[in-house]
């Protein structure tokens, strides 16, 4: 995966982000509802990773009293964009720029959250594990990923798509690591009314970041005919996203015999 591609296409999706993402929005919501049936501790040291705009942040820090708050995105000017939105919320924040799998991860956390990312990872198992080792016995990781059938329209015409981790898979890849709380996929589903607005709400969200053969006219001509044929519905064109929600908690270390 091209990550300096990743971090264009969200770059240049700036401006347009907040107001088009509007899954990815509701997915942040659902995320911190979850969160309601958990004690994060009072004056807790928090990370998020992939904090984009900072809305999640923004809904984390309106619930919680974070004394530390730890953001990181791969495009640096969503860091310190995050920093200013949620400076009033919390007792100190702190922006972790660049790609999370090469970073040195704060230690002694107490929640690990984020929101519609986790499927831009190269290697997911082993960010779990060091995540695992920066959380407090007791802390939690928080977390929702887009999933195999995400996008799946397009994938189906172009053949491109991303690798995304099976329910199984990421059930067996946090059960190393974590006590797992609680797992579940859900399908959601955004109707266009043509074509080029489908291709136009991928551009300005940023999620279009795979590496692939330019649009000719008649490459254009034939995908929007493609479309409309085999997935048009009297609601419009659909885009599918289907997304894991996953809480889990930190085991203690097990003793030697």
């Amino acid at each position: 995966m091209d990550k300096d591609r990743v971090a264009s296409r969200f770059k240049a999706s700036a401006a347009t982000y907040e107001h088009t993402a509007i899954v990815q929005k509701e997915i942040s919501r659902q995320l911190i509802a979850m969160l309601d049936r958990f004690t994060i501790a009072a004056g807790a040291r928090v990370l998020e990773i992939g904090c984009c705009t900072g809305v999640l942040t923004e809904l984390l820090c309106r619930r919680e009293r974070i004394d530390r708050l730890f953001v990181n995105d791969i495009v640096p000017e969503f860091c310190a964009h995050t920093e200013k939105r949620t400076a009033p919320h919390v007792g100190r924040v702190e922006g972790i720029a660049g790609d999370i799998e090469m970073a040195n991860l704060p230690q002694c956390l107490d929640l690990v959250i984020s929101s519609s990312t986790f499927q831009w990872m190269t290697d997911l198992p082993t960010l779990l594990e060091k995540l695992a080792a920066s959380l407090n016995t007791g802390g939690h990781l928080a977390f929702s990923i887009f999933g195999p059938g995400t996008m799946g329209e397009i994938a189906s015409l172009t053949g491109r798509s991303l690798d995304y981790y099976s329910v199984d898979a990421l059930h067996a890849m946090v059960r190393e690591h974590f006590h797992l709380v609680t797992i579940h996929t859900e399908q959601k589903c955004l109707y266009f009314p043509s074509v080029r607005a489908v291709l136009r709400h991928i551009q300005k969200t940023g999620v279009g970041g795979l590496k692939g053969d330019r649009w000719t006219q008649g490459k254009l001509k034939d995908f929007e005919k493609q479309y409309i044929a085999r997935f048009s519905t009297d609601d419009g064109l659909p885009v599918t996203y289907v997304s894991t929600f996953v809480i889990a908690e930190k085991r203690e270390k097990k003793e030697m015999p």
